[in-house]
């Protein structure tokens, strides 16, 4: 993995054309590259590698600082996404503030929950990961085909598929 960082002004073109000066700010450019996983070269740079560009206007950071600050704000994005998309945040049921406070605590609770849930049954079965969303744990594990069997007074539940569920 390489990473570098250079000064860069933009709009210079633009601020010169509408005489607009206060356009003209310096910003830096942390620019990392580094190996592609499956070494499928690119077409554009005839490398097997990946380049990402953060701009910033901190100057003082070193630029493992700055790429480890914004992928921590990136992992928080990622957890809002989660909860937006999977817990029901992106659309509010209540028009008041306090209620839609309590709806946002309960559903961080239960996103806690499940993922307490989703460590325990990864861990004892194989089809199932820890990091699987919630759509997915559903149809993985809670919607599986089966039916009641009887057989010599008894009932048996068949599942079926690849499933080591014992019943």
């Amino acid at each position: 993995m390489f990473r570098g960082s250079s000064k860069f002004i933009p709009f210079k073109r633009v601020a010169r054309d509408q005489k607009q000066k206060d356009l003209l700010r310096e910003y830096r450019i942390v620019v990392t590259k580094e190996n592609n996983n499956d070494g499928q070269i690119n077409i554009f740079t005839n490398e097997a590698c990946v380049y990402s560009c953060i701009m910033t206007s901190d100057f003082e950071k070193t630029d493992d600082e700055i790429v480890f600050f914004y992928n921590q704000r990136g992992t928080i994005e990622r957890e809002f996404d989660v909860l937006k998309n999977d817990f029901g945040w992106r659309h509010l049921p209540f028009s008041k503030l306090g209620q839609n406070t309590v709806f946002l605590i309960l559903t961080a609770m239960c996103r806690n929950l499940y993922d307490y849930i989703i460590q325990k049954f990864s861990s004892r079965y194989q089809n199932l990961k820890s990091n699987f969303r919630i759509k997915k744990f559903i149809f993985r594990f809670m919607c599986i085909p089966a039916k009641w069997i009887s057989h010599a007074r008894y009932k048996y539940l068949k599942v079926y598929g690849k499933i080591a569920f014992k019943t």
